[in-house]
């Protein structure tokens, strides 16, 4: 197995080699560290790849899919890289997306600004109820927009499979619990649609995807432009619009949900940004027919978000005692000291729950009102609730989920 995994590997390294070289690059078949543009602290990649005398190129790890990837370890190598202009990281797998072009050359993923104007374009089709077209269109803009999320954030996972990406991008926080579950039941009804099995989905499917897009370009989008974040709300609203009909809402109740997503996702900027924020869309809902109106109703909603959060602050929550098991003890033990204190923060955040805001958590599962899991990063904290108790049951990294959850419906039989 161990030969048979090293022969994939170099037969991979070989093709990419000639390949890039009858591209004009100069490359260079693992590297030492004084023949790389910059220290990468003793990481060897397989390939270097150069053009314009060194100026720029690229950096490749070849890994096959028999061997783990370690998206970890190669996250630093690719920040690093990112901050040298003209120069990229690539992780090259023999799972790879196809593409027609060579890796890291002209094959490229759209821009924000592309992003969501493929997003606009989905009008069209919802306004002429093709509901099924529009949510496999809404699929791709979905996929494009975590995968450039994944480059943008040197997580270098962007050619892996849609299910390997999703994972790692779950993994490393950028997904919630709950819209980790959501995107695969979204994946599950895409599959059928895009293999042939045509089915009828019900508008209310479109209608909740379009609000998870919305949320995620919300976050994703805010760090790179306050614009572009004002153009996915105005694109949102435009598509709620054409919706109206098809979801069987009142154009009151549409305004008022996405009144609550802009107002949500705004809560957390600082003042002074938030009302320069209200400013534009003040600016930009004035020349809209009513859009006054919806933009004093936006503000009032703002203020009673403001109220409700200082009130809840100026609140003294009662406090639960926190019990560590055995298993969660030895797991907290054997964290690394940075890991260590951010678990040990979360659980003290627990004292207060079910009003812990600074930790994310979900029940465990559907048939249990009492075990709750809360997301620290790449580990997940499984806990019971009784009055006035929290019990830590353990802490464990996101890949061993699936075992616990069969070993705690064991636990029950």
């Amino acid at each position: 197995m161990i030969d048979n995994t090293k022969s994939l590997h170099d037969d991979k390294v070989e093709s990419l080699i000639k390949k890039y070289r009858d591209q004009g690059f100069t490359v260079i078949q693992n590297p030492k560290a004084d023949q790389l543009p910059f220290d990468l602290d003793n990481y060897q990649p397989d390939i270097l790849a150069t053009k314009n005398e060194n100026e720029s190129g690229l950096i490749i790890e070849v890994k096959t899919s028999i061997s783990p990837v370690s998206v970890e370890r190669l996250q630093s190598v690719a920040e690093e890289i990112s901050r040298h202009p003209g120069w990229r990281f690539l992780l090259v797998t023999l799972e790879d997306i196809q593409a027609e072009s060579l890796p890291g050359t002209s094959e490229e993923l759209p821009s924000w600004e592309e992003i969501i104007d493929h997003f606009s374009q989905v009008t069209k089709l919802i306004e002429n109820n093709n509901i099924e077209p529009a949510f496999l269109f809404l699929w791709s803009i979905f996929e494009g927009a975590l995968r450039k999320r994944s480059l943008d954030i040197s997580i270098p996972i962007e050619r892996l499979p849609f299910i390997k990406l999703l994972r790692s991008m779950y993994s490393f926080g950028e997904l919630s619990i709950s819209e980790f579950d959501s995107i695969q039941a979204y994946l599950e009804k895409r599959n059928r649609l895009a293999h042939g099995y045509i089915q009828k989905l019900d508008s209310e499917i479109l209608h909740t995807f379009i609000m998870l897009i919305v949320k995620l370009l919300g976050e994703w989008i805010s760090n790179i432009s306050e614009n572009r974040k004002i153009a996915v709300l105005q694109v949102f609203r435009q598509i709620m619009v054409s919706m109206t009909e098809n979801i069987k809402e009142t154009t009151a109740q549409r305004n008022q949900k996405f009144q609550e997503i802009l107002v949500s996702a705004l809560n957390d900027e600082p003042t002074e940004k938030k009302d320069e924020i209200f400013a534009k869309i003040k600016h930009t809902l004035e020349k809209v027919e009513g859009g006054t109106n919806f933009f004093n109703e936006v503000q009032h909603l703002s203020d009673e978000y403001c109220d409700l959060s200082t009130d809840s602050k100026n609140q003294q929550p009662n406090k639960n005692e926190i019990v560590l098991d055995d298993n969660a003890q030895i797991a907290l033990d054997a964290l690394q000291t940075q890991e260590k204190e951010k678990i040990s923060y979360a659980i003290s955040c627990l004292e207060k729950f079910p009003d812990c805001s600074e930790v994310e958590v979900s029940k465990l599962n559907a048939s249990s009102d009492n075990d709750f899991i809360a997301k620290v990063g790449i580990y997940r904290i499984i806990f019971e609730v009784q009055p006035k108790k929290v019990t830590i049951i353990d802490i464990v990294n996101y890949k061993r989920i699936e075992m616990l959850y069969g070993l705690l419906e064991k636990a029950k039989v």
